[in-house]
């Protein structure tokens, strides 16, 4: 509730005590008006309305003339909502300018040209007021059925539709059905913007929450395990060793066996007892030779194309080789 303070300036209170002696002046001269207009309430009789009406409009002239402009432009308010008339709507907007509420002194400005029986004057008092409210203000114009109520923050009840105002920012709108259903809408005002609304339309479903996908499982990845490098078989460098022997073997048998052709070609020019012995001793020589280079070789080839291991018993065989005067022997465990 607002009420002017004793610490006013003289001049303030004296313009506050005018205005507000012009509105009780005009609030009864409206009062026969207000009665005899006679509308049905949904839970009243007639003469309970009547009465109720009367009540609520005396109540405003009180509150009025003892300066308490809130509950004067309440009373007001709620009168003409019994038994409507404009000039008690007008009243009370400008009681809200005199509380100190401009959206709630638009909106009433706003229902009073709205409905009936303002005269010239008052009607184009109450346009110019609305329009300089308006300066300031954001306007909510709210569609609807007629048995549709909407309320906007703490302010009146207003049948829809109806041009509600509002200072910028967050506001709640409430939505008042005849089948006893309060829808609760929060908005978002801006000065001097009309935010439409339409009080039948359903509000939007919130999406349903979808179900978070199950998560896979990560495959568990095996560490790879590098295989240490067999160690190379020995007996892949001995056969090596072997068959390069053999090959030497070979061709020393090779030679011997030219000089042997060549100490037969010198016998067979001046036969002696010691030429056919050199001759015999290269031939022997050469065979032992070739015999030998062929022996070795194969059994290096053997040993490089078949690797003995471990588990083949191949690291536990052994093999050696011998030479004799007249012969070439070798023997192994494998």
């Amino acid at each position: 509730m607002t009420k002017v303070s004793s610490f006013a300036p003289s001049g303030a209170r004296t313009r506050r005590r005018t205005i507000a002696s012009a509105l009780i002046w005009a609030a009864v001269g409206l009062g026969g008006g207000i009665v005899s207009n006679p509308v049905h309430a949904q839970e009243m009789s007639e003469a309970e309305t009547k009465a109720e009406a009367s009540r609520l409009y005396n109540e405003a002239k009180r509150a009025l003339s003892e300066e308490r402009y809130r509950d004067a432009a309440t009373n007001f308010e709620a009168a003409s909502r019994l038994r409507p008339h404009a000039v008690a709507l007008y009243t009370a907007a400008q009681a809200w300018e005199l509380a100190g509420e401009p959206a709630r002194a638009a909106d009433a400005f706003a229902l009073a040209l709205a409905t009936p029986k303002l005269n010239e004057s008052q009607a184009a008092r109450a346009r110019e007021r609305l329009d300089a409210l308006e300066q300031a203000l954001g306007v909510v114009s709210v569609l609807g059925d007629d048995t549709t109520r909407v309320q906007l923050d703490d302010h009146s009840e207003f049948k829809a539709p109806a041009r509600l105002h509002a200072s910028s920012g967050s506001h709640v709108l409430l939505i008042l059905r005849a089948d006893g259903s309060v829808e609760r809408r929060n908005i978002e005002v801006k000065e001097k913007e009309v935010l439409e609304l339409d009080a039948e339309a359903k509000p939007e479903e919130a999406p349903k929450p979808q179900p978070k996908p199950k998560k896979l499982a990560e495959p568990q990845l095996k560490p790879v395990q590098e295989e240490e490098p067999k160690a190379e078989s020995p007996w892949k460098t001995v056969g090596f060793v072997t068959a390069g022997a053999g090959l030497a073997s070979v061709l020393g048998g090779v030679l011997l066996g030219l000089s042997a052709k060549d100490a037969e070609t010198a016998y067979k020019a001046g036969p002696t007892r010691e030429g056919f012995d050199h001759a015999q001793g290269l031939q022997t020589k050469t065979n032992i030779m070739l015999i030998a280079g062929g022996v070795l070789t194969a059994a290096g080839i053997t040993l490089i194309v078949w690797q003995p291991d471990a588990s083949e018993g191949g690291a536990k065989g052994k093999m050696s080789l011998g030479l004799g005067p007249a012969q070439l022997w070798a023997k192994g465990i494998f």
